[in-house]
């Protein structure tokens, strides 16, 4: 684990890139409380010449969408809402809760699963306090708030393939099959073709 103290680049082409540059090192980019959930994310912004905005006199990593969504929704990025609509590579906002009074911010490191936990890649994701490095950790979404999605990603999740549907009636099993099942159920023989 390497600790960092300011922006630094990083590779951004893909969130694989990011992912791969960053895991298990912690990113102090503002030097307050160690390496918060917030300065890994302001990292990623700080590539493209931003930086992540809280709200005026410093906040919370929810104030980014609940203060500050129009503003951190400059191209590149863009905001989301619906749980429905996270993909891989997104930063996902958390509100306040008792797990985590100052609010949380992380990348979602897998498509939205239909379920009320996603996979979060972010630092500080034990709760209150600095000093945690990147990591992958299974979180809940009781609190999720909204996305902000990287537009100039590449690539992004693999799309999975489209299953392909055979016409089983050809085959001379299933011909057999209905023969069976006809003469069982008419008493009359099938006719052959």
């Amino acid at each position: 684990m390497a600790t960092y103290v300011g922006y630094r680049s990083i590779p951004h082409d893909t969130y694989d890139a990011w992912r791969d540059a960053t895991i298990h090192n912690m990113y102090d980019v503002d030097g307050y409380y160690s390496g918060q959930c917030w300065d890994f994310c302001s990292l990623l912004y700080w590539q493209y010449g931003y930086t992540l905005i809280t709200k005026a006199g410093g906040g919370l990593a929810c104030d980014c969408w609940n203060y500050s969504r129009t503003i951190n929704s400059r191209p590149p990025f863009t905001s989301l809402t619906g749980k429905e609509n996270i993909k891989r590579g997104d930063i996902l906002v958390w509100d306040q809760s008792s797990y985590y009074p100052g609010s949380h911010i992380a990348f979602a490191d897998e498509d939205y699963n239909g379920t009320n936990y996603i996979n979060a890649f972010g630092q500080n994701q034990y709760g209150w306090g600095g000093g945690s490095p990147a990591e992958v950790r299974n979180l809940s979404l009781n609190s999720f708030l909204g996305i902000f999605r990287n537009t100039e990603w590449k690539g992004g999740s693999p799309t999975p393939p489209t299953p392909v549907m055979y016409n089983k009636s050809g085959y001379n099993f299933v011909l057999f099959n209905r023969r069976k099942r006809q003469e069982k159920w008419t008493k009359k023989p099938l006719k052959r073709r």
